[in-house]
């Protein structure tokens, strides 16, 4: 059953993957299908871009005059515009006079670099005339922007106005890049409505792994899903500062979040990803030099965090930056270290890391000027993290699966060697039990030896006094032969009397405990003989009744102890409650489904908080010194276990009634006794 499971199991880990693959592939060629489409766009704009001029403004303090009047240096690089992280204020200038728009359409300037501070647009005519001027940049509020976009867009009255000039002052301490397009309304509508497509794919998948991974982690309580967790919250927390959504969904204008969060979330983000990796891999068992250096990282990120919560985001991101760089190398290195001692789990974790670790590399090189900007540059960290995440997860699934094959292959070996274990069980069940039986044995034991003092002492003394009445007489020369026959025969009376007894006693601890037919009222008389001595000494006086003439195949002796465990418990019963007039019957009759044996007294009955704790071993209301709380228990376990019947108590008028039900359905139990 449980290798039905563990099939079951793999088929459905199996399916998973080949849903997993097919998602990712479909991802894939949704991102090459996307960029080449928005790619478009920027086509169709491109004379814009290789028309663009630029102006270094060092000091940052020249004037929107003194620009008109300075000399521009052609852009002449065959790519997007970046200069990389600079201190630097540039001014861009873009001449319009061949560009004749269509005179029926709006036009817009849109700017895809979200974290750039400070963007001052400026739209002139040759004449020097300003036609618009307008201030855009993260250092704005929100709802002054004129489109509500995460991008920066600026309306273009371009109208009848061929021949203008737009001059845009850039300030950031991000990289200086500045993807610039000029769109119709109809165009620009089609790319916002694309790029929204784009994004609620991309941080939809990212909700869905998380809410996937949280229910894992409610489901199987691994503190690595945690882990996993508070690494894709913080990555998506920093995506959405950079992607500037954060701005536009989350934080809106908190100026701390604005100017910091970005470069803090990467820090935090790479913390939570060492944090994650380190338990993941456990690299302090598989690897532990590469796991000082996580160790190290750890540290490194959280003084980072710190850090850049203060300094200003220039001063830190490049830092940042390059931690994020180094961050994917370090991960990578260790999963493949990992690999090495088969932990299956590393490979998709290398694979996750892997596109990452190309992503970023690509991203890092881009902001520092040594890549080209296209639109696959500008979103490669997005397609590579949503690949990553995907990969983790992937890694996380299928560490659950080997941890539950592990679980099903130790359930299996346990399966294997039950049986054995299970027969060790109920043998030391079984000692115990005949520990107990043995116990209970030596207890009714000791009870026995007094009943056997206080049933030899008066023949003894009637003995002792034989003997002297004839030594006495021998010696006065007054025995005669009458007399001493008499003598004789006294003494062999008294003595066959003693033997008998130690004959009946013996017999009571016999060992054997072979079943064989026997006449339950025969041995219920055995019982109240064996008992009359204590009986007698408490004037308690005995009925047998005996309505059945049929036999019951049990252990004699074993049930003589039962009786006997029963009639001195009424006796106790008794004498603890002082009645004078005390009275035990015993019956034996048949039933429905076999005989039934009743043991009853007339001591008021058991107290109802106590009735169903009777035959709990060692509970007991006697003296500690008297009572052992075994012979109730033992003759449960003898009339249920080794007879297969039952025993239970109740109270009745005036006393208490222990009832005992032998089974008779098989007719090899229960036989005719004439038979």
């Amino acid at each position: 059953m449980n290798h039905e499971k563990g099939g079951d199991l793999k088929r459905r880990y199996e399916n998973v993957n080949k849903v997993i693959k097919l998602f990712f592939l479909f991802f894939t060629l949704f991102f090459s299908l996307q960029a080449a489409v928005l790619q478009l766009h920027h086509d169709s704009s491109s004379s814009i871009e290789t028309s663009i001029e630029y102006l270094e403004d060092h000091d940052g303090n020249i004037s929107l005059k003194e620009i008109q009047k300075s000399t521009f240096a052609p852009y002449t690089k065959e790519r997007s515009v970046n200069f990389g992280f600079t201190q630097s204020v540039y001014w861009f200038k873009i001449d319009l006079n061949n560009f004749s728009p269509n005179q029926n359409k709006k036009w817009w300037v849109k700017i895809d670099y979200p974290l750039l501070e400070s963007i001052d647009l400026y739209l002139i005519k040759n004449g020097g005339e300003v036609l618009k001027y307008q201030r855009m940049g993260t250092s704005q509020p929100f709802h002054t922007r004129e489109v509500a976009s995460h991008h920066f867009i600026s309306e273009l009255p371009l109208k009848n106005i061929a021949d203008s000039t737009l001059l845009l002052r850039v300030e950031t301490q991000s990289s200086m890049q500045l993807p610039l397009s000029i769109l119709s309304s109809e165009a620009l509508l089609a790319d916002m409505e694309q790029n929204n497509f784009f994004v609620g794919i991309y941080y939809g998948l990212f909700i869905i792994i998380l809410l996937y991974n949280i229910v894992l982690f409610i489901y199987t309580s691994d503190l690595n899903y945690l882990r996993y967790i508070l690494f894709l919250i913080s990555f998506i927390l920093w995506q959405l500062s950079f992607d500037g959504l954060g701005i536009k969904y989350v934080w809106g204008d908190a100026r701390w979040l604005i100017e910091h969060g970005s470069s803090a979330l990467i820090a935090f983000t790479s913390f939570c990803a060492l944090y994650f990796s380190r338990h993941f891999l456990n690299t302090p068992r598989f690897t532990p030099r590469m796991d000082k250096i996580i160790v190290g990282m750890m540290i490194f990120s959280i003084v980072m965090v710190i850090v850049s919560s203060i300094l200003p985001y220039g001063r830190v991101i490049p830092i940042n930056a390059l931690l994020a760089s180094i961050m994917p190398i370090v991960l990578l290195s260790a999963g493949l270290l990992v690999m090495r001692h088969e932990y299956r789990a590393a490979r998709f974790y290398v694979a996750g890391w892997s596109s990452l670790l190309i992503a970023t590399i690509i991203f890092a090189f881009n902001k520092f000027d040594l890549i080209p900007s296209f639109y696959g540059v500008n979103h490669v960290q997005q397609i590579g993290s949503a690949v990553e995440m995907i990969f983790l997860s992937l890694a996380l699934a299928h560490r659950v699966y080997l941890l539950q094959r592990e679980y099903i292959g130790k359930l299996n070996h346990l399966n294997d060697s039950l049986s054995d274990k299970v027969k060790i069980a109920l043998d030391e069940a079984r000692m115990k039990d005949r520990l107990f039986v043995q116990q209970s044995r030596l207890a009714a034991m000791g009870e026995m030896i007094e009943q056997i003092a206080h049933q030899w002492r008066q023949p003894l003394h009637t003995l002792a006094l034989i003997n002297q009445d004839m030594y006495v007489k021998q010696k006065l020369g007054t025995c005669d032969e009458e007399y001493f026959d008499q003598s004789h025969e006294r003494i062999d009376e008294h003595l066959q009397y003693l033997s008998k007894t130690i004959d009946d006693f013996r017999n009571f601890y016999k060992t054997d405990k072979s079943i064989s037919l026997e006449d339950v009222g025969e041995l219920a008389a055995d019982a109240l003989r064996l008992s009359d001595v204590f009986l007698k000494y408490a004037k308690i006086k005995t009925y047998l009744e005996v309505s059945t003439t049929r036999k019951v195949n049990i252990a004699k002796n074993e049930m003589i102890q039962v009786l006997m465990n029963l009639i001195k418990n009424a006796h106790d019963a008794i004498i603890e409650q002082r009645i004078c007039d005390g009275k035990i019957i015993v019956s034996v009759e048949d039933n429905d489904t076999g005989i039934m044996v009743c043991v009853e007294d007339n001591a008021g009955g058991i107290a109802p908080s106590v009735l169903e704790k009777v035959f709990d071993i060692y509970f007991t209301t006697k003296d500690p010194e008297y009572g052992t709380g075994l012979g109730l228990h033992m003759s449960k376990f003898i009339i249920e276990e080794s007879f297969g019947g039952k025993i239970w108590v109740e109270n009745i008028n005036g006393g208490a009634r222990f009832i005992i039900l032998l089974p008779g359905e098989n007719p090899k139990t229960l036989v005719s006794k004439s038979e």
